[in-house]
């Protein structure tokens, strides 16, 4: 069987639709206290938390790297210090793809890779996958096990 290729999931950060509910809160306490003036948060307090809320969505965002080579996964974090987790394909036992109905929506998934390694097994989290389905398929094509999951929004 051919493998799907890695294309653009080669080397790729956190979507930029995986932070949907993130923009919807930033619209709230922006548009919040203009429609409302008598709610208990003042325009100014709106303004500095979806300046938080947009400074946390621009720091995840740029300091998680996700890269797939032929042989190994690497999830690399920079903030607030450098960690790199890194795991070979053929150790990976299951992929597990979490995604609530907004997430399906706009075609992005939390991915879980559960994988055997020195220490017992090791947990990757990347968030933010685009096009998920394609990128499990990826990992399972050079080698990774493919346990079925069974739960809400488990695919």
């Amino acid at each position: 069987m051919a493998q799907a290729p890695i294309g653009e999931l080669a080397e790729f950060r956190p979507s930029w639709q995986s932070f949907g509910v993130w923009y919807f809160g930033i619209f709230i306490f922006l548009a919040g206290p203009q429609i409302n003036p008598e709610t208990w948060v003042s325009a100014a307090l709106g303004q500095l938390i979806a300046s938080i809320i947009a400074a946390y969505v621009i720091i995840v965002r740029f300091t998680r790297m996700y890269r797939v080579t032929p042989e190994t996964l690497e999830v690399e974090r920079t903030f607030p210090s450098h960690v790199k987790q890194e795991v070979k394909i053929a150790d990976i036992t299951l992929v597990d793809l979490r995604r609530g109905m907004s997430q399906r929506l706009l075609g992005v998934a939390h991915v879980h890779v559960y994988a055997k390694g020195p220490e017992g097994e090791v947990q990757l989290r990347l968030n933010g996958v685009p096009d998920p389905v394609r990128f499990k398929q990826v990992l399972v094509d050079r080698g990774a096990a493919n346990e079925r999951v069974y739960g809400a929004f488990r695919s």
